[in-house]
């Protein structure tokens, strides 16, 4: 393996993984805008694509003669994608509760005011009225 095939391995991997931080970022930043995390969701299953087809084609043979401080960066980078995919799930976990309790407050208050709509009749006839 040539040393400027390593370095473009190298370079092509710290981009596409730079692109999924970057995408990671923006789905994190775009929780509460849903109508945007499909577009969001498919352009970071294309980088992990590229980043498969990367390992696939060059992966196991570039990654043995990199040196270890490269590795090192690459690691550090893929760690920071785990920590990001970490926070999206806590934030996502949060939003869902928050939507669930949501939703049991709008059920409760409506069965209340269905409650409430049960008037007595001002008019005619009560109940304990005995002829």
């Amino acid at each position: 393996m040539t040393i400027d095939m390593l370095e473009e391995y190298y370079h092509t991997k710290k981009s596409l993984l730079r692109q999924c931080i970057n995408i990671s970022e923006e789905f994190l930043n775009s929780l509460e805008n849903w109508e945007l995390l499909p577009n969001i969701m498919s352009r970071r299953e294309e980088a992990i694509q590229k980043l498969k087809q990367l390992e696939i084609t060059t992966g196991k043979t570039a990654a043995a003669y990199l040196p270890p401080e490269k590795k090192r960066e690459l690691d550090n980078l893929f760690g920071l994608i785990l920590e990001l995919d970490k926070d999206c799930a806590c934030q996502i976990y949060t939003e869902q509760q928050n939507i669930l309790c949501s939703l049991k407050r709008n059920i409760k208050e409506q069965k209340l005011m269905q409650y409430a709509q049960v008037n007595q009749p001002e008019q005619g006839k009560v109940f304990d009225y005995k002829k």
